[in-house]
């Protein structure tokens, strides 16, 4: 069963604001803001592109990225390491699958991480064409399972995936509930989410019940949306949905809703100001969510982040503080985690040959505090 909210709204385009730029080498974006430690540094041309990191149940840090020598049209693999608490070490990167030969050959893209609420992790990609696979980790394990594909009911074409899933609250009612966010292409394609059962047996899977459309693509015409992310608070789950107006930037869309009740009733904003391509969002200790964010009213959409005090209400732009920039047309795609209380780390990648740049090629770890927002 499909459910489908249509609603005709002429949201303004944002207007684009020329800001200045870290410019040469890869650096965090800001006094404020320090680079403490290095993930990875990809040999020869690769590059550690679309990283995603989580806080695991024993305190360590898990981090995914997509290793490929270039941002499309080359074969790119799933990387995974540990973290140390703090993140300042980091484990020997390894194939993300425990066998990678299942996807040899294909480009497994945007690998995100979605923690369950026994402690599992579920990773998320999707390959050209359209296609969604999910893969499970469990505590004790070193490496993921072997991928199966995501279907959602109803929907025809390629579905893709630029969010981790997200495991909702247990009410008593509804159990193991998980959401798993995707989009679609064209003018009938939009944002959308399935709805599926975590089992949590020796073979753990995603059983995949329903589909929802949250927005719908030309709304109005030229209008494209993608990239939906989730968060939960309370009875509420928080979306940002990316924005395209014909190719350049629009305000991100905020979407609510309840997901308890048999048919979503979705609530829209469009956040003013705010040209965010891709992104994060990391609830936060004190109730209130870290917006980290690719901004495309900056020239090479550096790394921003900015703290929305209280999510469920109206989204207001807040203080946005630049945390990294790489000085490359092609970087952002951020993730955060927060490894105490109002201290957080955010992953950004150099995409710069190493010829331009030594340190090319580097997914690197930097932190900023509360106070900096």
């Amino acid at each position: 069963m499909i459910m489908v909210i249509r609603r005709a709204y002429r949201w303004p385009l944002a207007v684009l604001v020329a800001m200045s730029i870290v410019g040469g080498v890869a650096q965090p974006a800001a006094a404020a803001v320090s680079m403490v430690a290095s993930v990875v540094q990809e040999p020869g041309d690769y590059e550690a592109r679309f990283p995603d990191v989580l806080k695991l149940n024993d305190g360590r840090l898990m981090a995914v990225w997509h290793r490929a020598t270039a941002h499309s049209d080359a074969v790119g693999t799933i990387q995974l390491s540990f973290g140390s608490s703090n993140g300042r070490t980091w484990s020997t990167p390894t194939p993300a699958l425990a066998d990678p030969s299942t996807m040899a050959g294909i480009d497994t893209r945007d690998p995100k991480l979605g923690k369950m609420n026994d402690g599992a992790v579920v990773l998320t990609f999707f390959v050209p064409g359209g296609k969604l696979y999910y893969s499970v980790w469990k505590p004790g394990w070193t490496r993921f399972t072997d991928p199966e594909q995501l279907v959602a009911p109803g929907v025809t074409g390629g579905i893709y995936s630029h969010g981790g899933v997200l495991a909702l609250a247990d009410n008593g009612t509804q159990v193991d509930q998980v959401l798993i966010p995707f989009y679609t292409t064209g003018t009938a394609g939009g944002a959308h989410f399935m709805r599926a059962t975590w089992r949590a047996t020796i073979s753990p899977r995603l059983l995949v019940t329903s589909s929802s459309m949250m927005i719908v693509n030309s709304n109005p015409p030229g209008r494209a949306y993608t990239e939906p992310s989730f968060v939960q608070f309370g009875s509420t789950v928080v979306a940002v949905v990316r924005a395209e107006q014909d190719g350049g930037g629009s305000p991100a869309i905020i979407v609510k809703w309840n997901p308890y009740t048999a048919t979503p009733a979705f609530a829209y904003q469009s956040f003013t100001g705010v040209l965010a391509n891709s992104h994060h969002l990391l609830k936060t200790a004190s109730g209130k969510i870290l917006f980290t964010y690719g901004d495309k009213a900056q020239t090479y959409r550096p790394t921003v982040g900015m703290l929305i005090s209280n999510p469920t209400a109206t989204w207001t732009k807040g203080t946005v503080t630049p945390i990294y920039n790489s000085g490359a047309a092609d970087q952002a795609n951020p993730s955060s985690v927060e490894i105490a209380t109002g201290t957080f780390l955010t992953l950004g990648y150099n995409a710069k040959p190493k010829s331009v740049s030594p340190t090319g090629g580097t997914l690197w770890v930097m932190e900023s505090h509360a106070a900096d927002y």
